[in-house]
């Protein structure tokens, strides 16, 4: 099996914790659960391999304090979070639109910026990656509450 995308179970969204996942970086709007309500369909999502026991969660855009406005604004970083054999690898990643073309309305590249922790004990830092762009190569810019926007969509991973 592979990665698909997928609405979390509430089982899922609990066991994984993922309320207070998204909590932690997401510094702006709704906190969770409430935040659930915004959307179509009141549950979590994530792109998920149930074979391997992986799934990438997004958790939005950091907050940046240095902004025009003197406000704090979200920033170009995106969080997200990659389970791997039972622990969560935090990766930061950039992005930037690249020249739309009339197969690809939305083309963009992902920059990594961070990894937290670099490696595990079994798995070295190539391998993390390289389940990283499985998993955002299917999740592309909107998981599965945009699945008509995500076939439009052409993403490059840079690095």
């Amino acid at each position: 099996m592979s990665f698909v995308n997928e609405y979390v179970s509430d089982e899922d969204a609990l066991k994984y914790d993922l309320d207070n996942l998204w909590n932690k970086y997401c510094y702006w709007g709704l906190k969770m659960p409430e935040a659930l309500t915004y959307y179509e369909v009141h549950q979590h999502d994530w792109c998920v391999d149930k074979e391997r026991g992986y799934w990438l969660f997004n958790c939005g855009y950091l907050m940046s304090e240095e902004s025009r406005s003197g406000y704090p604004e979200p920033s170009d970083k995106e969080v997200f979070i990659l389970h791997v054999n039972g622990q969560n690898i935090e990766f930061i990643l950039t992005s930037h639109g690249l020249g739309a073309t009339d197969l690809y309305p939305t083309h963009f590249s992902y920059n990594l910026v961070s990894m937290t922790p670099s490696c595990l004990p079994n798995m070295s830092r190539e391998i993390l990656i390289t389940i990283l762009k499985e998993a955002l190569n299917v999740f592309k810019c909107s998981g599965i509450r945009d699945l008509e926007g995500n076939e439009k969509s052409l993403i490059e991973l840079d690095f």
